[in-house]
């Protein structure tokens, strides 16, 4: 599918004028991130954790939320963390389990392993959220008195209400949208209404660091040995969190993914150092890139394919020879994840067919795995750019997962249809629901659908590519690649900036790599000057339709190529065009 290129407005010469000592490449992109002052310019080019990363006390409810956790403590009583299955959730348990677990060490007067247990529910035979049933099951095999929940609970009322009724108090970490009618309990959320927390964007994980931080303060200034800045080496997790969850790069977020950076490339996790072996990496060398495509599904593969307890032990392990079988086991699963997606989503591309001019595509199949449904339907929103749900039946229950694209917030439609569904939550782009009962499927589908063909009537639902600035190539220069380097981390957001360059000669171009699937170019700018070299990923077909001297536009990010040695700049093309005059 033909991509469109959508350049982002040049910003005016008025702005410019006020930061005449900023490369104007460089200015263009900190305009399109929402950068606008001197001080914003400060925080994004030079993120500092003492000054950006807020205090976890503007929580309103903050006080509240430790105070109950060290009344826990004090009195001997069980809490559960209650996670999500995903990496966000299970990063946000292990950051809540291992922060408590110190502080009753320290206290050596209660048993941590007596008095604090984690319980994550199995993906397919429980689903998302904190249940009814899980509520009970604490209660009477647990004796739980206190449940923390991380990266869900805002929006399980009717579990939090049978809780208080076995006289079970419940704190809510979540990130997820509020509803209408909240749960009576401590809520810990930065989108609460009124909430007093400046930072509204941060990931589940995230959001049980702050309590994290907060308890590790309190213990502190009740005497405990925790030095200042202990909290830090938490932030490895939150910075898997934050990439897996595609939370946005900006802000906060932006602070705590630098600094995260910083502690998991010398990671004191025995576990995670294991993963990160068995993935072929080494530690200095990872960035958000190796998160988001290499550690990160590999942590989720064990709530898809299995049960995301193996993650959670392994993030917490402290035995090496456990860790790195947990390490082993967890590679094998993703290997198995790929493996069952790959058919899945052959079977969900044959079942919705070529796509015309429907606004929501919909794919529906017997015991689909549930672990799975959620990357077939982000694969296929991708490839034809259409909100999309994979629906998993079993019996008269029917569980999806839906992707979308930025024009559509996929949530506003289970809204549309929340009187057939039993649950549903999630975010603008990514969600979930299930539903009992093939009336209340096909009313729900029915509803979404007109909901779908309202909203995006007048969209071109065509592959988007977001271009930061238009330049010539004469303006390329290892001073522009060096201030770029300091764009890092890249993520939802801030993604690794785009240029586009139009009329570039093709002086040579030749296709690499396996079954000739990658073009490598050499271009001239329409005016003389250097030539650059070019590398095109799986766009190897454009060989055989380009001619030597052929204008072309192309779309591309800027990196370096090391060999033998040598560095030097290289042009790392995403699309390519013809090159037309205007």
């Amino acid at each position: 599918m033909s991509k469109r290129w959508v350049v982002e407005e040049p910003i005016g010469k008025l702005e410019q004028d006020k930061f005449p000592e900023i490369n104007p490449v460089i200015l263009q992109l900190l305009w399109n991130r929402g950068v606008r002052t001197q001080e914003e310019v400060d925080v994004f080019m030079g993120p500092d954790y003492e000054r950006d990363v807020h205090s976890p006390w503007l929580f309103s409810q903050m006080r509240d939320a430790v105070a109950r956790v060290f009344e826990a403590i004090e009195n001997d009583q069980v809490i559960t963390i209650h996670g999500d299955y995903d990496a966000d959730g299970v990063c946000g348990t292990a950051v809540l389990y291992v922060t408590i677990k110190e502080i009753m060490d320290r206290l050596k007067s209660v048993s941590p392993t007596e008095n604090l247990n984690i319980y994550i529910p199995h993906r397919e035979k429980e689903g998302y959220g904190l249940s009814v049933e899980t509520v009970e099951h604490l209660h009477k095999n647990h004796a739980t008195n206190l449940i923390v929940t991380v990266d869900c609970g805002i929006s399980n009322r009717e579990a939090i209400d049978r809780g208080n009724e076995l006289k079970i108090d419940t704190i809510v970490t979540d990130h997820h949208d509020v509803p209408e009618k909240m749960p009576e309990a401590i809520l810990i959320h930065p989108r609460l209404p009124n909430e007093t927390y400046p930072f509204k964007e941060l990931a589940g994980a995230a959001v049980a660091f702050k309590l994290a931080h907060a308890l590790i303060e309190e213990a502190r200034d009740q005497g405990m040995d925790f030095p200042k800045g202990h909290e830090k080496w938490l932030l490895d997790l939150v910075a898997i969190a934050t990439v897996t969850d595609v939370m946005h790069m900006i802000g906060e977020n932006r602070t705590l993914e630098k600094y995260g950076l910083l502690v998991l490339n010398k990671t004191k996790r025995i576990g995670l150092e294991k993963l990160i072996e068995v993935a072929g990496l080494k530690l200095g060398d990872l960035d958000s890139w190796n998160i988001g495509w290499q550690i990160g599904p590999r942590i989720n593969a064990a709530g898809r394919v299995n049960h995301a307890t193996l993650a959670f032990e392994l993030l917490t392990s402290e035995d090496e020879t456990h860790a790195n079988k947990l390490a082993e086991k967890l590679n094998q699963e993703n290997r198995n994840r790929q493996s069952i997606s790959g058919a899945l989503y052959t079977q969900v591309k044959e079942q919705v067919g070529e796509v015309t001019d429907q606004k929501l595509l919909i794919a529906t199949g017997e015991d689909w795995p549930e672990g799975i449904i959620g990357l077939a339907a982000g694969k296929l929103c991708s490839e034809k750019y259409r909100p999309v749900f994979v629906v998993s039946q079993r019996g008269d229950t029917y569980s999806a997962s839906g992707r979308s694209i930025p024009e559509f917030n996929i949530t506003d439609a289970l809204k549309h249809a929340a009187e057939y569904m039993d649950r549903f939550g999630g975010h603008p782009q990514a969600c979930g629901f299930s539903v009992k009962g093939k009336d209340n499927f096909e009313q729900a589908i029915k509803k979404m659908t007109e909901f779908a063909e309202q909203q995006l009537v007048k969209v071109d639902l065509a592959p988007v590519i977001k271009i930061d600035a238009e330049i010539g190539m004469d303006q390329i220069n290892w001073q522009l690649v060096e201030d770029l380097e300091r764009f890092r981390p890249f993520g939802e957001g801030n993604e690794q900036p785009l240029f586009v360059t139009r009329q570039a000669q093709v002086i040579a171009a030749e296709t690499v790599g396996k079954d000739n699937q990658h073009l490598r170019l050499t271009l001239n700018p329409e005016k003389g000057g250097k030539m650059w070299k070019a590398i095109a990923f799986r766009l190897g077909d454009w060989a055989e339709r380009l001619e030597l001297g052929d204008p072309v536009d192309i779309v591309y990010e800027l990196g370096i190529n090391e060999w033998n040695g040598n560095r030097e700049i290289q042009l790392k093309v995403k699309d390519i065009n013809y090159g037309k005059k205007d």
